[in-house]
Protein backbone atom coordinates (compact mmCIF):
# COMPACT_ATOMS: atom_id res chain seq x y z
CA UNK A 1 0.00 0.00 0.00
CA UNK A 2 2.83 2.43 0.85
CA UNK A 3 4.38 1.93 -2.62
CA UNK A 4 0.99 2.72 -4.15
CA UNK A 5 0.78 5.94 -2.15
CA UNK A 6 4.32 6.94 -3.17
CA UNK A 7 3.66 6.12 -6.83
CA UNK A 8 0.38 8.06 -6.88
CA UNK A 9 1.96 11.06 -5.11
CA UNK A 10 4.93 10.98 -7.49
CA UNK A 11 2.80 10.80 -10.62
CA UNK A 12 0.51 13.63 -9.49
CA UNK A 13 3.45 15.83 -8.43
CA UNK A 14 5.28 14.97 -11.65
CA UNK A 15 2.33 15.94 -13.81
CA UNK A 16 2.03 19.27 -12.01
CA UNK A 17 5.76 19.84 -12.51
CA UNK A 18 5.50 19.12 -16.24
CA UNK A 19 2.54 21.50 -16.47
CA UNK A 20 4.53 24.22 -14.67
CA UNK A 21 7.44 23.71 -17.07
CA UNK A 22 5.06 24.08 -20.01
CA UNK A 23 4.51 27.70 -18.92
CA UNK A 24 7.73 28.45 -20.81
CA UNK A 25 6.16 27.36 -24.10
CA UNK A 26 3.47 30.06 -24.25
CA UNK A 27 5.35 33.34 -23.99
CA UNK A 28 3.87 35.41 -26.80
CA UNK A 29 1.71 38.50 -26.12
CA UNK A 30 -1.21 36.99 -28.04
CA UNK A 31 -1.23 34.17 -25.48
CA UNK A 32 -1.29 36.39 -22.39
CA UNK A 33 -2.88 34.44 -19.53
CA UNK A 34 -2.67 31.21 -21.55
CA UNK A 35 -1.14 29.04 -18.88
CA UNK A 36 -1.57 25.66 -17.16
CA UNK A 37 -1.73 27.17 -13.67
CA UNK A 38 -5.51 26.90 -13.29
CA UNK A 39 -5.47 23.26 -14.36
CA UNK A 40 -2.57 22.59 -11.96
CA UNK A 41 -4.62 24.02 -9.09
CA UNK A 42 -7.74 22.02 -9.92
CA UNK A 43 -5.74 18.85 -10.54
CA UNK A 44 -3.89 19.09 -7.23
CA UNK A 45 -7.14 19.79 -5.41
CA UNK A 46 -8.83 16.80 -7.00
CA UNK A 47 -6.18 14.11 -6.66
CA UNK A 48 -3.90 14.62 -3.67
CA UNK A 49 -5.29 12.55 -0.82
CA UNK A 50 -3.59 14.72 1.79
CA UNK A 51 -5.12 18.10 1.07
CA UNK A 52 -2.10 19.98 2.43
CA UNK A 53 -0.24 18.69 -0.65
CA UNK A 54 -3.13 19.94 -2.82
CA UNK A 55 -2.01 23.44 -1.95
CA UNK A 56 1.72 22.94 -1.37
CA UNK A 57 2.79 21.17 -4.58
CA UNK A 58 0.89 23.35 -7.12
CA UNK A 59 1.90 26.53 -5.26
CA UNK A 60 5.52 25.44 -5.14
CA UNK A 61 5.41 24.74 -8.89
CA UNK A 62 3.79 28.13 -9.53
CA UNK A 63 6.30 29.94 -7.33
CA UNK A 64 9.39 28.27 -8.84
CA UNK A 65 8.21 28.88 -12.39
CA UNK A 66 7.41 32.51 -11.46
CA UNK A 67 10.95 32.93 -10.13
CA UNK A 68 12.42 31.95 -13.48
CA UNK A 69 9.85 33.76 -15.61
CA UNK A 70 10.05 37.02 -13.64
CA UNK A 71 13.84 37.11 -13.31
CA UNK A 72 14.85 35.73 -16.70
CA UNK A 73 12.07 35.99 -19.27
CA UNK A 74 10.30 39.13 -18.01
CA UNK A 75 13.24 40.79 -16.25
CA UNK A 76 12.58 44.11 -18.00
CA UNK A 77 9.40 44.40 -15.90
CA UNK A 78 11.22 43.75 -12.62
CA UNK A 79 13.94 46.33 -11.91
CA UNK A 80 15.14 44.30 -8.91
CA UNK A 81 15.07 40.61 -8.08
CA UNK A 82 11.51 39.23 -8.09
CA UNK A 83 10.64 36.71 -5.42
CA UNK A 84 7.86 35.43 -7.70
CA UNK A 85 5.07 36.06 -5.22
CA UNK A 86 2.11 38.14 -6.30
CA UNK A 87 -0.45 37.96 -3.47
CA UNK A 88 -3.51 38.30 -5.70
CA UNK A 89 -2.35 35.48 -7.97
CA UNK A 90 -1.53 33.17 -5.07
CA UNK A 91 -4.80 33.84 -3.25
CA UNK A 92 -6.67 33.25 -6.53
CA UNK A 93 -4.67 30.09 -7.05
CA UNK A 94 -5.56 28.85 -3.54
CA UNK A 95 -9.22 29.51 -4.31
CA UNK A 96 -8.88 27.36 -7.45
CA UNK A 97 -7.30 24.53 -5.43
CA UNK A 98 -10.25 24.78 -3.04
CA UNK A 99 -12.65 24.57 -6.00
CA UNK A 100 -10.83 21.40 -7.07
CA UNK A 101 -11.07 19.90 -3.59
CA UNK A 102 -14.80 20.49 -3.24
CA UNK A 103 -16.11 20.13 -6.80
CA UNK A 104 -13.87 17.32 -8.00
CA UNK A 105 -14.38 14.72 -5.30
CA UNK A 106 -15.74 12.70 -8.20
CA UNK A 107 -13.90 13.42 -11.43
CA UNK A 108 -16.29 13.49 -14.37
CA UNK A 109 -16.19 15.54 -17.55
CA UNK A 110 -19.13 17.60 -16.31
CA UNK A 111 -17.52 18.25 -12.92
CA UNK A 112 -14.20 19.22 -14.51
CA UNK A 113 -15.98 21.60 -16.89
CA UNK A 114 -17.95 23.21 -14.05
CA UNK A 115 -14.82 23.47 -11.85
CA UNK A 116 -12.99 25.17 -14.72
CA UNK A 117 -15.78 27.68 -15.24
CA UNK A 118 -16.06 28.45 -11.54
CA UNK A 119 -12.29 28.47 -11.05
CA UNK A 120 -11.76 30.84 -13.98
CA UNK A 121 -14.43 33.18 -12.66
CA UNK A 122 -12.95 33.07 -9.14
CA UNK A 123 -9.45 33.72 -10.49
CA UNK A 124 -10.74 36.69 -12.52
CA UNK A 125 -12.64 38.21 -9.61
CA UNK A 126 -10.00 37.70 -6.91
CA UNK A 127 -6.84 38.51 -8.87
CA UNK A 128 -8.29 41.67 -10.39
CA UNK A 129 -9.67 42.79 -7.04
CA UNK A 130 -6.08 42.62 -5.77
CA UNK A 131 -4.90 44.64 -8.77
CA UNK A 132 -7.48 47.30 -7.92
CA UNK A 133 -6.59 47.37 -4.20
CA UNK A 134 -2.92 48.05 -5.03
CA UNK A 135 -4.04 51.52 -6.10
CA UNK A 136 -1.38 51.84 -8.79
CA UNK A 137 -3.50 51.54 -11.92
CA UNK A 138 -7.04 52.42 -10.89
CA UNK A 139 -8.77 54.94 -8.67
CA UNK A 140 -9.88 53.57 -5.32
CA UNK A 141 -13.59 53.92 -5.93
CA UNK A 142 -16.32 51.93 -7.66
CA UNK A 143 -15.44 53.45 -11.04
CA UNK A 144 -11.85 52.28 -10.62
CA UNK A 145 -13.00 48.80 -9.64
CA UNK A 146 -15.36 48.64 -12.62
CA UNK A 147 -12.56 49.82 -14.94
CA UNK A 148 -10.20 47.22 -13.52
CA UNK A 149 -12.63 44.39 -14.21
CA UNK A 150 -13.60 45.78 -17.62
CA UNK A 151 -9.96 46.02 -18.71
CA UNK A 152 -9.30 42.44 -17.60
CA UNK A 153 -12.16 40.91 -19.60
CA UNK A 154 -10.06 40.32 -22.76
CA UNK A 155 -7.72 38.05 -20.78
CA UNK A 156 -10.50 35.78 -19.50
CA UNK A 157 -10.80 33.98 -22.84
CA UNK A 158 -7.17 32.78 -22.78
CA UNK A 159 -7.46 31.88 -19.10
CA UNK A 160 -10.56 29.77 -19.69
CA UNK A 161 -9.26 28.18 -22.89
CA UNK A 162 -5.96 27.20 -21.27
CA UNK A 163 -7.71 25.92 -18.14
CA UNK A 164 -9.94 23.73 -20.29
CA UNK A 165 -7.10 22.51 -22.53
CA UNK A 166 -4.67 21.69 -19.74
CA UNK A 167 -7.40 20.19 -17.55
CA UNK A 168 -8.44 17.93 -20.40
CA UNK A 169 -4.83 16.81 -20.84
CA UNK A 170 -4.03 16.39 -17.15
CA UNK A 171 -7.28 14.83 -15.95
CA UNK A 172 -7.60 12.70 -19.08
CA UNK A 173 -4.05 11.37 -18.79
CA UNK A 174 -4.38 10.60 -15.09
CA UNK A 175 -7.76 8.90 -15.47
CA UNK A 176 -6.36 6.79 -18.33
CA UNK A 177 -3.29 5.92 -16.26
CA UNK A 178 -5.51 4.90 -13.31
CA UNK A 179 -7.19 2.34 -15.55
CA UNK A 180 -3.81 0.89 -16.54
CA UNK A 181 -2.00 1.06 -13.19
CA UNK A 182 -4.13 -0.03 -10.25
CA UNK A 183 -1.77 1.57 -7.74
CA UNK A 184 -2.81 5.01 -9.00
CA UNK A 185 -6.51 4.38 -8.43
CA UNK A 186 -6.63 3.85 -4.66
Amino acid sequence: MKNSINLRFGVIAGMITVAALSRFLFLTPSLANFSPVGAMALFGGAYFVNKRWSYAIPMLALWLSNLVLNNVVYKEYYPTFSFGVEPGVFVSFAVMVTVGIFLLKKVTAQNVLFANLLGTLAFFLVSNFFVWTEGKLYTQDMNGLASCYANAIPYVKNTLMSNLLFSTLMFGAFEAAKRQVRALAY
